[in-house]
């Protein structure tokens, strides 16, 4: 066998009914390895309302500028596009056996032969003969499906059931079980059930999905499927989510139950001693104890990270994706793992093109012949390249904590800022309440000095911008001398004697407009308007 890495790596496709998944995997020394992941996520409706393949269309080609490996690609047909079936034939040659398989097919799949591609695998066997799963699509789903891959920059070359890489995910992350076991792959739209007993395997598709919870909670909360989607995942509404996965466990519970009857009845498989959880819908929290509780057995989720080696720069990007890299996972080791029970659903025509390119081995010496010559430069370049990564990922681990002082001294230079303005204007604010206190004590000292005099009006008189504040003042002086006469000069000098004390005030700058009235006996009526000194601010 060539070293490992002269091997041609595998391109898989995942297009689920709520995601588009691209992965590249080769096989290395200890086993598989993961060395480019992208997943673009998208709305799924039950019942196929939705625009899927609109949505599988546009993600992939977001996808595939992300995906650096280019050639063959293995497309994973979602459950909900798959009608799959399982038949039994006799011990017979090979020829009769597609001769039989062929009449179930007519008899099984209610279409035209024509409208549909489909394929058979041996699956297990039996006494009496062999157990056959037969499946099918139709054929201008999968050709829609293969030119949008194609659009991409993916050139399809195995169509593959999900349950087929389910089952081989499950195989490549756990060992061989002596006791059958249940794989439920929870889907969006649709979940894939899996009986596997020891050489043998059944499955069924499910029309219930993940997305129902999503659906009950935008029912509960009079929202549209967005916002239930975000809702379901930020853990909000908890009593609400766990009615919904209530809800959830509970059907399939009675669709396990119904199933793994049929299949017992049918196919002679034992009860599970143990369930699988994966795919996307069973990243909802608790749905595996609930499940448990219903149904008695063990119930585990079925991580897929676990089973490869994951090239290092993907370690972040994978994170959190465990469940949903089952089908990827599985779909890769089936190409790099030869033996296990595999068809191909490609529509004729392209499977004509693609043993065409088969027939031609020039080309392949040339091909192989320019990826020689290429090996030491991009060997190197790939040195470069990780060691590049390696010393910019150092440098900026180094730069994190001075990033984080500067942006907190940023923020803490911004904060005191903001206090001195605010200290500013809390000053000026406490000055001016300051400086009414302070101008009507000292009015009211000076009064008090004098003696016999009172103000009757004092207002601000409305001025422009940038002028000095002036107070309009209003006060009588009382002549107790000549009560019943007009007053007298000595009142007037009073009275001037005090204006001229205001004026001396430290908060009034001058005294102006002054106006006098002694038109009322043993009173002196004054006015003048007082200028504030701006110095100190009202």
């Amino acid at each position: 066998m060539p070293p490992a890495f002269f091997l041609p790596p595998t391109v898989v496709v995942d297009c689920g009914a709520s995601r588009t998944a691209v992965a590249v995997l080769r096989r290395g020394k200890p086993g598989i390895c993961l060395r480019e992941f992208a997943v673009e996520f998208h709305r799924a409706t039950p019942g196929g309302a939705d625009d899927w393949l609109g949505h599988t269309r546009r993600s992939l080609l977001a996808l595939r500028p992300r995906i650096e490996t280019t050639g063959p690609a293995v497309l994973v047909l979602p459950a909900h596009l798959l009608l799959a079936k399982f038949i039994r034939t006799p011990r017979v040659s090979s020829v009769q056996r597609e001769k039989i398989v062929r009449f179930e097919a007519t008899q099984n799949i209610p279409y035209e032969l024509a409208d549909v591609v489909w394929d058979s695998t041996v699956v297990g066997q039996h006494d009496a003969g062999f157990e056959v799963m037969l499946a099918a699509a139709k054929l201008d789903a999968v050709e829609s499906l293969c030119d949008a891959a194609q659009a991409a920059g993916f050139e399809p070359q195995v169509v593959l059931p999900s349950p087929l890489a389910s089952l081989a995910g499950y195989r490549l992350a756990t060992a061989a079980a002596a006791q059958s076991t249940l794989v439920l792959n929870l889907g969006a739209r649709s979940t894939t059930l899996l009986l596997v007993g020891p050489g043998r395997f059944v499955a069924r598709t499910l029309s219930l999905g993940g997305n129902g919870v999503t659906q009950q909670i935008a029912a509960n909360q009079d929202c549209d499927l967005a916002e239930a989607e975000a809702i379901k995942l930020s853990g909000r509404c908890s009593d609400l989510i766990a009615d919904a996965r209530e809800t959830l466990a509970t059907r399939l519970a009675q669709e396990i139950a119904r199933s793994v009857l049929h299949f017992r009845r049918q196919g002679g498989l034992e009860h599970p001693s143990r369930v699988y959880l994966t795919g996307g819908g069973a990243r909802l929290a608790g749905l595996d104890e609930a499940l448990a509780a219903k149904l008695k057995v063990p119930v585990d989720r079925l991580g897929a990270l676990g089973s490869v080696e994951v090239a290092g720069e993907l370690a972040h990007a994978v994170a959190g994706h465990d469940l949903i890299l089952g089908d990827v996972i599985g779909a890769a080791s089936m190409q790099l793992r030869p033996g296990q029970p595999a068809l191909n659903l490609l529509p004729p025509r392209r499977r004509s093109q693609v043993n065409l390119r088969r027939r031609q081995p020039w080309l392949m010496v040339a091909a192989a012949l320019a990826v020689a010559a290429l090996v030491p430069p991009v060997v190197q370049l790939h040195r470069v390249a990780a060691e590049a990564q390696r010393k910019t990922a150092a440098i900026e681990r180094e730069l994190i904590p001075f990033r984080e002082r500067a942006a907190r001294s940023q923020a803490n230079l911004h904060q005191l800022e903001t206090l001195k303005r605010d200290a500013v204007r809390l000053q000026a604010v406490h000055d001016r309440r300051a400086g009414w206190l302070n101008l009507l004590a000292d009015l009211q000292d000076r009064l008090v000095r004098v003696e016999d005099v009172w103000l009757e009006k004092l207002s601000v008189q409305p001025a422009t911008a940038g002028e000095s504040v002036k107070l309009i003042v209003s006060g009588r002086m009382l002549d107790r001398t000549n009560p019943l006469s007009k007053v007298s000069p000595e009142t007037f000098h009073r009275v001037k004697t005090l204006l001229a004390s205001i004026v001396e005030s430290p908060f009034v700058a001058r005294v102006e407009s002054e106006r006098f009235d002694n038109s009322q006996p043993g009173i002196l009526q004054f006015d003048f308007v007082l200028v504030a000194d701006p110095q100190r601010p009202l």
